[in-house]
């Protein structure tokens, strides 16, 4: 395994991009206390996504170790999508107390330093480029590492927005583009955090992943020769990073159909967590189907 690629050197920059974000983001919420600026609150609410983002790629890699057992046949990898899901929620609740802190000041206004607004923008800035670099590596070798990169990216543009709004403010002294700003970061915190929510919630209710289409897995196990029916066709993702599939087949020549099914999945599909039940046409019958009678 090269140096680059290594798992170690993965963690080690996330630890040290974690802890800039963290000592970033409360420089930004004592920075927009002594400023009176919502807007550098907000800012540090985006940093506390990119903490959360950065945290839980930390958890990803410690659970991702962590050998199964009799009673979690599947190993830790849900509890991702509880911390992400928890994550985004509590987001939520602190979007509502800023939107209705920045409603409130267009109504009665509140004096914002501009320059030191300014400042700490431009310190959040340079923040967030020196944790690009150290996660730009990782980024191209690891779905885990882009993930956090991508937040990181995402909150560079949000620091370009409260620099923007601190310059205005000290030439300017026009306040209300602070809750303006403010407003327009809470929507987009709600959109990118929405996202998550749906996300988890479909790997709650093991949905089919995104961009996986289930009739034409079925189509295509029914182009294998020999396979007569496809029936109980399942896929449902364990996590953001496994997908899961079972079925079952109705198939001549019971071993070569299994090795084609196989190996079509995972070529095809990148699905490796894969179970298959293969039936003889000459012993199947269709049996009563519980199941279908719910429905």
């Amino acid at each position: 395994m090269s140096e680059i690629n290594s798992p170690h050197l993965h963690q080690k920059s996330l630890v040290k991009s974690l802890s800039i974000a963290f000592f970033f983001m409360l420089v930004e919420i004592i920075g927009g206390w002594i400023a009176s600026s919502l807007a550098l609150i907000s800012d540090a609410l985006h940093l506390f996504t990119d903490v959360g983002a950065l945290f839980l790629s930390l958890i990803v890699m410690k659970i991702a170790r962590f050998p199964r057992t009799p009673t979690m046949s599947y190993g830790y990898h849900r509890a991702e999508v509880l911390g992400a899901l928890a994550s985004a929620l509590s987001l939520w609740a602190l979007t509502a107390v800023l939107i209705y802190e920045a409603t409130m000041r267009f109504f009665y206004p509140r004096s914002v330093d501009g320059l030191t607004v300014f400042i700490i923008a431009a310190i959040g800035l340079l923040a967030n480029i020196w944790m690009l670099r150290l996660l730009h590596h990782g980024s191209t070798h690891s779905i885990n590492i882009r993930s956090a990169y991508l937040h990181v990216i995402g909150d560079l543009l949000g620091s370009f927005g409260v620099l923007l709004a601190g310059a205005l403010l000290w030439l300017t002294h026009w306040d209300p583009i602070d809750p303006l700003i403010t407003l327009l970061f809470c929507l987009g915190i709600l959109y990118s955090s929405a996202k998550i929510i749906v996300q988890s919630i479909r790997i709650l209710m093991e949905s089919v992943p995104h961009g996986i289409d289930p009739l034409q897995i079925e189509k295509d196990l029914l182009d294998i020769s020999g396979v007569k029916e496809v029936h109980d066709l399942h896929i449902w993702a364990v996590s953001s990073q496994k997908t899961a599939l079972s079925a079952h087949l109705v198939a001549e020549r019971t071993a070569d159909a299994l090795r084609a099914a196989h190996s079509l999945i995972e070529k095809k599909y990148r699905i490796r967590h894969m179970t298959f039940q293969v039936e003889d046409p000459a012993h199947f019958e269709t049996k009563y189907c519980y199941d279908c009678e719910k429905q």
